[in-house]
Parts: structure tokens; C-alpha cells; sequence
């Protein structure tokens, strides 16, 4: 207890009584409301424990998806499906998994997902699904890519799917601790604060209702609860400071005339402020048009980009102006053999070469009033509208002016220099109603300019979209002739003309549609070629070949496929022939096309023969004599056998001088020591011939036609029955 003075009313003097502390009369209410505190730290504290539940199902589920990593990658490696949903369905035993993506560079082997419902109950955003999603890269597992990343495993974790027992602890928990805590509140509420939020009221009105002048504040007197404590207290020092404020008031008034005056200054300084703001504003619209231009430009050639580049294209269809009397031009411009440049001087050299014909179209753009873009790569978009320049002339210009720039390109096989494709689209020519179908007419031109050789301007027609239309249904065919895997490996005898014996047979590709019409490979290779099939065709084929040569074994004295340039590429293909031939009782060879390797094997390619010679694997160059091989590229290749090509074969017995020609092959071979064979016999004339001068292996329409493998070796094996 403490002493204090308190000024009583009337003419009674000063007296002295014990106060007593406000701390003691609220302490026993006070611990009340610390138990109230004391819950929401429980409250708090469960809400972490909830939290670290969560991150457990997340560190569980990574822990998971690391130890099947190495599973997905060897499925991923062997293109396994099965594999593949094996892993997922591991993965499927965390319930907090919801959803698994297997990605083999790019594609998608296994996707999939179930519905889960949350663990929680739906309380506000408690209950609510948590997903996360985790991904880890696939490396390869084995061979010399070890490490390379081949894919990634991507997997969408709930986490809000924690122990349901946990939860219901947690909840039951919260409830009843919140009901008892109501409880204490109001009865704390009404013994103790009701009273002294009356009281506090009381003394709110009273000096409310005081008016200056009239002297001091005559407070309530307290109840009971709050007798001699320093809310008693506060009310007579209320009484004392009324009475003094009165005397004060007149400082305030002369103060705020004071205060004016600071006003006045104050206003004359937010003016100066505002200015100062809408100079900094101005510098920001500044600022923000120069990124606004910046986004608008390719940062390599300065060009205008892609994005400006169909907005433009866009507002000019959008705002409907007849493009018939304000004819619009796109040209469609690709720079030709631009990878065989990159490659040969580096990506470094690439840019500055793209970079350099940047500006070239940019002094263009600006002398004859066109807009040009980079569109992506080495691609180039100009728009011509209006009449200032015709296309044809544009075009011509843009020709001229790449030519006199004189970028050099050795590894072009139009020029020594780097040259241009144009594929141009007017609304002069037709009445095209997007800009859409004019990029596609002018890419469709384009693609023909290629077709034409290079390095020229092709105007869109009528007929070149046409072609264009059903060159894209036959990828879309050919596309789902793979997916159905309806190419079948047809066998053509090889035998040796002085006895009729079988030597071997060579695997033709043929396309086999569902309504038996069987295309040969003149109906889809070009196609398959182009669009970078023609590997996933090979792979079929030899797949279905292994499994023939698997369940007949010791049937046919060789087997030889024909091998195109991409598919030798893939190291995989490559490790498959490898297994068939390690696999199959029966010899494997392989033909190379002449055109394939030219003058000069590069290292790669030299290693990939070691590696099938290796695996007894034989090597043969077909159509040899119509390419441009020279000796010292047929000693770097080694080939086990030659097969002289049916354009040379045909003519024998209608010029006298074929027959020297083809003489002059099989000399050749005899000096490399080389096997040779003909193909395309097809008159027993032209077999005896051959037969005579050195060449009695042969392939050909007269010592047999194409036919289904399995049909071929069930025929060979009943034969041995």
C-alpha cells in the first residue's frame, strides 16, 4: 500500500488516506485472462505442429520419388512403358501422390492422377488441398551418355493429407480449450471490467459535459470495487486539471492564430512538393515509353520481334481496311542452310551473320517504307502494304542486297555465300481474311522456294497451297501409320546365279494399310525423310525383324537392311541393330546409301561402324555408282560388299558401253577386295551376263519380287523341312 493526497470538495482540507493498487484488485481477473493467452500459444503451437505434419508428407513423398528416380530413368533410357507404370503405380502407394508425370525429352510415357479428399475437415483454409509440385531430372543410367539428362519425373503431392488421428486430435483440442475460454471471458467481463467500463464511462460524460468557465470536473463518485485505487485517483486529478484549463484556454487561442501562419507556409511547401511530383511522373511516362519500345524489339538483330510483329498483323485485319485497294504483302524470308553454317563457324558466328542481315532488312525497312520483323531462328517476316514499292521489287532488292553483303558460307550448296528463301502472300492475288491464313500462304511459298532450290522468291498460289494442304495430310497419315505401327518388313531374295542357291535377303519397308493396300517406299520415304520420320520407320521395321529372326532361327543364310542417314544419327538405333545382331543365330548387314557419307566419313560416323563391326555386323554400300565416293572414302569405310545400283544394271544389253562401266566396278571391288552384288536383275540375259564377268550374287524382279518377311521365312522353312 501506498499513500497519496486526494482533494475533497467543499471547504474540507487536504486528508491522507491508503490507496490501494488497481494492480492487486485486477490481479486475481488478470490471470484469468493470462490462462486466456496460455490457449492461444496452445492454439499457435498446434497450428505449427500442423505445419510440420504437412512438411513431413512433403519431405516423405521427395524421399519417395528419389528412390524410384533411378527405376524411372532405366524405364525412361529403355523407352519401358511397362516399366514406366510400374514406377508410378509405386509411387501411388504414398496416399499424399496424386498425381505422377514420366517425361522422356519432351514426350510424355506415363500420366497420371486420382482424386483424393483432404485429410482435414473443411474449416476455412485449413481444409483446403496444399499441392505441391516436385520434379527430378532423369539422367541415363548406362553407355556413354551416362549422366545426360534424358527426361524428369514430375509429381503433384497433397499436402494437407496428414495422419487423420493427428487432425482430430488437434481439432477436439481447439473447440474445447475456445468454449472454456468463453466461459472465463465473460465471466471476467462481467465481475470485473463491466464495473470499471461504467465507472470509465461516467468520467467520459462528465468531462464531456463540461464547458470552460465553469470551473473544475465534478466526477461520480467510484464504486465500491474501485474505492481508494488509482482509477479514484485519475477521477481527482481530472477535477484538478479542469480546473487549470480553463486559465490554458487562452494560450490555445493565441496559439492558433500562431498556427495559421504554419499553415500558410506549410501549403506554400505542398506546392512545391506537387510540382516536384508531376516532374517526376513526366521522367516515369519517359522511362516507361523507352521499355515499352524495348519489348518491342528483338535484342539480337533490333528488329521488330514476333510479339509486335502479330499485334501489327492483328489491328491491320481488325480495323477492316480493304485490302484490295490498300493491298498488304507478307514475305515470309528463312535464311538457307543456315544450321550447316552454324555448325561449321560456331553459334557466335551464327548471330553476327544473323545480326548483319538484321540490318541489312532494317536499311531496307527504312528506303522503302516496309515493316520487317525476326520471327524466330533464322526467319524473317516483312510486311509491305500500300504501293510505294512493288513486292516483286522488294523482293528483288532484299536478294541484291544479301548477295553484295557477301556472308561467307563453305558449306552451302546453293552458293559460296549465304543466300535467302522467299515465299511471298498478297491480298493483290487473293482475298485472304486473317493474317493468320497469309502467314501460312507465305510459309507454304516458302517451303516451294526450297523445294525450287533455294535462294528465290516464290508468290503464293492457289495451287502451291493445295500441295502445301496435302503435303501436311500425308505427315498427319504418315503419323498415325507410325502410331499404328503399320510398316512391315518385306524380304527380297539375294542368290547366287550359277547355282540358284540363297545367299540372303534384303528387308524393304513397306507401308501396309489396314484395308491391305501395301505403298512402297516411294509413296512415304520423301515424306518420312523431310519430317525427320523416316528413324521411328527404321525402328519399327527392325523391331519387327529382331522378333521374326528370334522365333526362326538358322531360316535365312543373311539378313541386310537398308539404313538411312538419320536414323544412323541416333545412338540408340544403333545399340538396337548391335542387340539383334547378338541376339539372332542369323548374319546382319547393314546398307549404306552412297549419297549417306559422300566423300568424307566423319569421325562419328566411323566410330558407329566400329561399333557394329564389332557386334559381327557386316557393312555394304548400296547404289554404289550413283553417288560421288571416292576410293579413299571407300578404304576409310572398309565396306564388306558393294552393290552396284540397278540404274547400271538396266542398260546392259542396250549399250555395249554399260558393260564397261559396270566392269570398271567390279575391278574396283577385286582391288579392295571387296564382295560386290547387283541389283535390279530382272531378264535371265542380264543375270547370265553379269554372271560372266565376275557377278554372280545378285538381287532382282527375276530371281524374285518383294514379299512379307514371315511369309518368305515360313516358305524357307518348310523348304528345309
Amino acid at each position: 500500500m501506498s499513500e497519496t493526497v486526494l482533494q475533497t470538495t467543499g471547504e474540507q482540507e487536504p486528508q491522507t488516506v491508503k490507496q490501494r493498487s488497481l494492480s492487486a484488485v485486477l490481479l486475481r481477473r488478470t490471470l484469468v485472462l493470462t490462462l486466456l493467452l496460455g490457449l492461444v500459444g496452445a492454439a499457435v503451437s498446434m497450428w505449427i505442429d500442423l505445419q510440420r505434419e504437412k512438411d513431413a508428407v512433403e519431405v516423405a513423398a521427395r524421399e519417395f520419388m528419389s528412390s524410384s528416380a533411378p527405376t524411372a530413368a532405366a524405364a525412361v533410357y529403355n523407352f519401358d512403358q511397362e516399366a514406366a507404370e510400374q514406377v508410378a503405380e509405386g509411387l501411388f502407394s504414398q496416399r499424399a501422390i496424386i498425381e505422377i508425370a514420366i517425361i522422356n525429352e519432351g514426350d510424355v510415357m506415363v500420366h497420371r492422377t486420382r482424386a483424393a479428399s483432404p485429410t482435414l475437415p473443411q474449416i476455412g483454409t485449413i481444409g483446403e488441398a496444399d499441392e505441391i509440385v516436385l520434379t527430378m531430372v532423369l539422367t541415363s543410367p548406362v553407355g556413354n551418355q551416362k549422366g545426360e539428362d534424358i527426361g524428369h519425373i514430375a509429381i503433384t503431392v497433397d499436402k494437407s493429407l496428414v495422419a487423420p488421428e493427428i487432425v482430430d486430435r488437434l481439432i477436439t483440442f481447439f473447440f474445447v480449450t475456445a468454449a472454456k475460454n468463453v466461459l472465463f471471458g465473460l465471466l471476467l467481463f462481467i465481475t470485473t471490467f463491466a464495473v470499471l467500463a461504467r465507472y470509465t464511462t461516467a468520467l467520459a460524460q462528465s468531462v464531456r459535459d463540461w464547458q470552460p468557465g465553469e470551473g473544475g470536473v465534478k466526477v461520480p463518485s467510484p464504486p465500491s470495487l474501485l474505492k481508494n485505487t488509482e482509477v479514484e485517483c485519475v477521477g481527482r486529478r481530472i477535477e484538478q486539471l479542469t480546473e487549470t484549463a480553463s486559465g490554458v484556454i487562452h494560450d490555445i487561442r493565441v496559439s492558433r492564430d500562431a498556427m495559421a501562419d504554419t499553415n500558410t507556409a506549410l501549403s506554400r511547401h505542398s506546392a512545391e512538393l506537387s510540382d516536384a511530383v508531376r516532374s517526376r511522373t513526366s521522367d516515369l511516362e519517359k522511362a516507361n515509353a523507352k521499355l515499352k519500345l524495348m519489348s518491342e524489339k528483338d535484342s539480337l538483330t533490333g528488329l521488330y520481334n514476333r510479339a509486335f510483329l502479330d499485334r501489327f498483323l492483328l489491328k491491320a485485319f481488325d480495323d477492316g481496311i480493304d485490302h484490295r485497294k490498300n493491298p498488304l504483302t507478307i514475305f515470309m524470308i528463312d535464311v538457307d542452310h543456315f544450321k550447316p553454317y552454324n555448325d561449321f563457324y560456331g553459334h557466335q558466328a551464327g548471330d553476327e551473320a544473323l545480326a548483319a542481315i538484321g540490318r541489312i532488312l532494317k536499311e531496307i525497312a527504312r528506303s522503302t517504307g516496309c515493316l520487317v520483323a525476326r520471327y524466330g531462328g533464322e526467319e524473317f517476316v516483312a510486311v509491305l502494304s500500300g504501293t510505294l514499292i512493288s513486292p516483286q521489287d522488294l523482293a528483288k532488292k532484299i536478294h541484291t542486297a544479301i548477295e553484295a553483303a557477301e556472308i561467307e558460307h563453305q558449306y552451302s550448296t546453293v552458293a559460296r555465300r549465304i543466300t535467302l528463301s522467299i515465299g511471298t502472300a498478297s491480298t493483290l492475288e487473293d482475298d485472304f481474311r486473317s493474317a493468320d491464313l497469309m502467314i501460312s500462304a507465305a510459309d507454304d511459298a516458302l517451303y516451294e522456294a526450297k523445294l525450287r532450290g533455294r535462294n528465290q522468291t516464290v508468290n503464293s498460289t492457289p495451287e502451291i497451297r493445295l500441295y502445301a494442304k496435302g503435303k501436311r495430310a500425308s505427315v498427319h497419315g504418315l503419323l498415325d501409320a507410325i502410331e499404328a505401327c503399320e510398316f512391315e518388313p518385306f524380304a527380297q531374295p539375294q542368290v547366287d546365279a550359277r547355282t540358284g542357291a540363297l545367299v540372303g535377303v534384303e528387308v524393304l519397308a513397306r507401308w501396309v494399310r489396314p484395308d491391305g493396300t501395301i505403298i512402297p517406299p516411294n509413296g512415304f520415304m520423301d515424306t518420312a525423310t523431310e519430317t525427320g520420320l523416316i528413324a521411328k520407320i527404321d525402328g519399327i521395321i527392325l523391331e519387327k525383324v529382331g522378333a521374326l529372326l528370334s522365333a526362326y532361327p538358322d531360316v535365312l543364310p543373311r539378313v541386310s537392311f537398308n539404313v538411312t542417314g538419320e536414323s544412323f544419327e541416333h545412338d540408340k538405333y544403333v545399340s538396337d541393330i548391335v542387340a539383334v545382331a547378338q541376339t539372332s543365330k542369323t548374319p546382319i548387314a547393314v546398307e549404306l546409301l552412297e549419297t549417306a557419307f559422300m566423300d568424307r566419313p566423319d569421325a562419328r560416323f566411323l566410330w558407329q561402324l566400329d561399333t557394329m563391326r564389332e557386334a559381327g555386323i557386316e557393312i555394304e554400300i548400296d547404289d554404289f555408282g550413283t553417288g560421288r565416293t571416292s576410293v579413299l572414302g571407300l578404304m576409310s569405310i572398309n565396306p564388306d560388299r558393294l552393290k552396284i545400283a540397278r540404274e547400271l544394271i538396266l542398260p546392259l544389253g542396250v549399250r555395249p558401253e554399260q558393260e564397261k562401266l559396270v566392269n570398271s566396278v567390279i575391278d574396283i571391288a577385286k582391288a579392295l577386295t571387296v564382295n560386290v552384288i547387283a541389283e535390279g536383275i530382272e531378264t535371265r540375259e542380264i543375270a547370265q551376263l553379269l554372271t560372266n564377268i565376275g557377278c554372280p550374287i545378285q538381287q532382282g524382279y527375276y530371281h524374285g519380287k518383294p514379299m512379307p518377311l514371315a511369309d518368305f521365312i515360313e516358305a524357307c522353312a518348310k523348304r528345309r523341312a
